[in-house]
């Protein structure tokens, strides 16, 4: 979701790249034959020495421009010839946070790295498909550092969908009903499911992941009709569909606004469709704030672009608001590991920052309800304002909010924006389902955080220790600390939990599932450390005053 120090994790990734060339000047070219027709990828090895075939920018739906912009993702035909999968795909248009624009809209596609490709005695293998976070607004399907899940004999998957407003818009009528960037999502997750065999990998056993909108988006497919059977199992890290930024709810307004921002007053949402039509993609992405509404402006976090509620019809993704199926238990029910770091939102109080200057900070203390209430999840402005009140009691009793209050202005807004709504993930599913829930924290503070002076961990931390673990020496904190992230998130992806063994010399302590009346969590800092009943406090409040 963030973009912190991008040119440094960049840097990383160049130099620690997830594979290497087979050694020796020739390329060795793989084919496959799936039920869509041949693929042709290449043989790599990991940084292990195992192999690796990879399969680069394979096409799952046909590209949404002329006349499909705005259509829901149109399944590929059968093919006759080789269709060559050796390159990555340009991501999805896209405005990166200097401004930049990138990207095209024929942008969907996805990458396979496997371990073995199939034979007479070979066993499918578990298949883990990555959803990229991003806001909604940015993101791809990258070449992350894999290795580890392919030396542990797993086939990944990752993906691309359409952002922004290609993939989020909506008329709110039948015209463009909307979430076309999560119906893409489910064409590659059907994709994976016809083909993923041809790749060596058990169409059965698919677990889905994502980190910040990433998870949101996974749980959204819990959620969703249309993707149940798709997958086996779920990972949300630092995300929920619950989260105020993940679900617009008013996303037909913000479409007309944005329009307007482009020079057309729209009289009706046919009229408004025929000049989206003709706008250039680049222009439909250059501008975010122009969709918003005052009260959207005044905001911690907001993705301005994100899944939305649709009119019933028969293709619809979702139709009623998140909290409402998951409080009425009609949600896919499948094991589900989840968690969050301690100070999710810490970049809001560093220097410079939202609230990390007597300006911003005295803006909050002036505008509490601005920033707080609209975030809650409930009908009325009455009821909106009551609870935030309570929250300024709560954190900050009756002192004025000042620089010298950042860490529980850190805590606040983290909580606001997306502990609680993971918490109460995890709650509701320990009580409705008979499936596992494994809760996390991770606190880990080294030299991968985007603040490694900060004692703790904000968002995002985990992934990059999961991502660029290479560039850390082997026998340091963070590697160890990679490791068992990667220990343990192999582990849930084989066999639903996370340390299915008694002995283990990398995962010291045990991991339980998390149920109502025993509330484990496994704690992950410079040790792992089991516990019960995380952020007790804090929750309990939350969930004493939110529905």
């Amino acid at each position: 979701m963030f973009h912190l120090k991008i040119a440094y994790l960049t840097l990383i990734f160049i130099i620690y790249s997830t594979v290497k060339h087979v050694q020796g000047a020739e390329r060795i070219f793989k084919t496959v034959n799936t039920p869509l027709g041949h693929i042709r990828g290449r043989l790599f090895n990991t940084t292990s020495g195992n192999p690796v075939y990879i399969f680069r920018g394979i096409p799952y739906a046909e590209p949404p421009v002329g006349q499909l912009r705005f259509k829901p993702p149109v399944p590929l035909s059968p093919w006759n010839d080789t269709k060559d999968a050796l390159s990555y795909p340009e991501r999805c248009i896209q405005r990166l946070g200097d401004g930049t624009i990138e990207g095209v809209e024929d942008c969907l596609y996805l990458n396979v790295f496997t371990p073995e490709l199939p034979s007479n005695i070979s066993v499918p293998r578990p298949v883990l498909v990555m959803i990229h976070g991003g806001c909604f607004m940015t993101g791809y399907a990258e070449e992350r550092p894999l290795d580890f899940y392919i030396d542990h004999g797993i086939v990944v998957v990752t993906i691309q969908y359409r952002l922004g407003a290609l993939g989020f818009m909506s008329t709110g009528d039948s015209l463009l009903p909307g979430n076309l960037g999560m119906k893409d999502q489910v064409l590659a997750l059907q994709w994976v499911k016809q083909n993923i065999l041809a790749f060596g990998g058990n169409p059965d056993e698919v677990t889905i992941e994502g980190q910040s909108s990433g998870g949101a988006a996974v749980q959204y497919h819990m959620m969703s009709p249309k993707s149940k059977g798709l997958f086996k199992r779920a990972i949300a890290q630092s995300g929920s569909a619950l989260c105020p930024w993940s679900f617009s709810k008013n996303a037909t307004d913000r479409t007309y606004r944005y329009t307007s921002y482009l020079g057309h007053d729209a009289q009706n949402s046919s009229d408004l469709m025929e000049f989206l039509m003709t706008v250039d993609a680049a222009a439909l992405v250059e501008a975010r704030s122009p969709a918003l509404n005052q009260e959207d402006r005044l905001n911690t976090l907001i993705c301005v672009w994100a899944p939305h509620v649709e009119p019933e019809h028969e293709d619809a993704f979702l139709t009623e608001e998140p909290w409402v199926i998951m409080s009425e238990n009609r949600y896919t029910h499948v094991p589900y590991l989840t968690g969050v770091t301690d100070y999710e939102l810490l970049i809001r109080t560093q220097e410079n920052e939202m609230f990390g200057t007597e300006e911003g900070i005295q803006n909050l203390n002036d505008n509490f309800d601005g920033y707080v209430a609209h975030e809650l999840r409930f009908p009325t402005r009455e009821e909106q304002l009551n609870v935030s009140a309570q929250i300024r009691q709560f954190y900050y009793g009756d002192s004025e909010i000042t620089l010298e209050l950042n860490d529980t202005t850190a805590t606040m807004i983290s909580d606001l924006m997306i502990v609680e709504a993971v918490d109460t993930t995890v709650r509701n599913m320990s009580r409705d389902s008979s499936e596992p829930v494994y809760y996390y924290q991770f606190s880990f503070s080294g030299p991968l955080n985007a603040y490694p002076d900060f004692p703790g961990a904000s968002h995002g931390d985990d992934r990059r220790y999961m991502s660029y673990y290479t560039s850390l020496e082997t026998d340091s904190a963070g590697y160890r600390i990679a490791m068992q992230l990667l220990q343990l998130w192999t582990n849930f992806v084989k066999y639903s939990d996370p340390i299915p063994y008694d002995t283990d010399e990398l995962l010291t302590e045990d991991w339980k599932q998390y149920e109502a009346d025993s509330t484990n969590y496994l704690g992950i800092g410079s040790t792992l450390e089991a516990g019960t009943g995380l952020n007790k406090e804090r929750m309990d409040f939350w969930h004493s005053v939110m529905p």
